[in-house]
This record gives C-alpha cells, sequence and structure tokens, in this order.
C-alpha cells in the first residue's frame, strides 16, 4: 500500500482481500462505496462495513481483483 500521504485509489467494484478473517470464514470484501469513508461488503455473508480510508489501506493485504473497464 502506499505511504503516509499517497492514497491509493479505491474504486468501486474492486475486490480486496484483508489480513483477518471475518468471523463468518470469509477473506474477500467488494468496494461498495469511496470517499473519506469506505464502505465493503463481505462477499460470503453479505455483511456491509464503514471503515474510514486510513484503517482500510492498513487492514488490505491483496487486491484481488479491479473492475473492469466498459
Amino acid at each position: 500500500m502506499p505511504g503516509r500521504f499517497n492514497l491509493y485509489p479505491f474504486q468501486k467494484g474492486e475486490v480486496l482481500k484483508l489480513k483477518k478473517k471475518h468471523p463468518c470464514g470469509g477473506w474477500l470484501w467488494l468496494v461498495e462505496r469511496t470517499g473519506a469513508d469506505i464502505a465493503i461488503k463481505c462477499l460470503v455473508c453479505g455483511r456491509l462495513l464503514v471503515l474510514p480510508r486510513q484503517k482500510l489501506e492498513k487492514a488490505v493485504k491483496s487486491i484481488e481483483s479491479t473492475p473492469k473497464e466498459i
């Protein structure tokens, strides 16, 4: 992930793998909304979380897929 002042440009539709597993057992999350706070949805149980951008950048392990350009 980028450094302190270089923000990663999260895009709606990206699939992220976080460092910690969700209690339902899922690792993958879908970016639903971006901005100062980012909404992500668990791909296993459908739970929606809204996290501050800085906290999400620390929690992301890898980016599994990016949205398809139309």
